[in-house]
């Protein structure tokens, strides 16, 4: 399952910046209600008692987290000015982007189901808990399922009724 798992969100995450290029090719389902977020700071990620939320400051945030024991990975970025950061932690990979000088969350991709959102959903959970946490109210584009809120987007990919892939990051 966790190399499903890993495969999933590589592509999710290959998926999202090929979209960023490409045709606007998506369906909205906008009945029901969305489960309620602020424009401000969107949908967050809690682990181990920190919260990550999109563009926030990721020093702050590694600082409470500890080393990842996957390690850290930087590369000049192709999207930004200055550098693409990786920070590989065990059920999740943060990435980060400057911005002023600053290096802030860009992304936020599960690696396995030992994760949850705040609302309690994981990898494996069905599409229908998905929908049951967070509502209807998103758009289906290239096979994934996403909800926006703010400067940010949280995005599951689903396989045979199942999410494989969860992932927070910048619109």
């Amino acid at each position: 399952m966790r190399k499903r798992s890993l495969i999933a969100a590589g592509l999710m995450v290959l998926c999202m910046g090929l979209t960023a290029c490409g045709s606007n090719n998506e369906t909205n389902n906008t009945s029901g209600t969305q489960n309620e977020q602020t424009a401000s700071n969107g949908y967050v990620f809690s682990t181990d008692g920190v919260d990550i939320a999109i563009d926030g400051n990721i020093e702050d945030i590694t600082s409470k987290l500890g080393e990842p024991k996957g390690g850290y990975y930087e590369a000049k970025s192709c999207a930004f000015d200055g550098m693409d950061k990786f920070w590989y932690y065990d059920s999740f990979t943060l990435q980060g982007y400057q911005k002023d000088n600053v290096d802030l969350v860009y992304s936020v991709t599960f690696m396995d189901d030992t994760v949850k959102t705040k609302e309690g959903v994981k990898i494996g959970d069905s599409k229908d808990k998905m929908i049951s946490a967070y509502g209807s109210s998103y758009k289906e584009e290239n096979g994934q399922f996403i909800y926006e809120s703010g400067n940010m987007m949280l995005s599951f990919a689903i396989q045979d009724d199942a999410i494989s892939s969860i992932v927070y990051s910048v619109k």
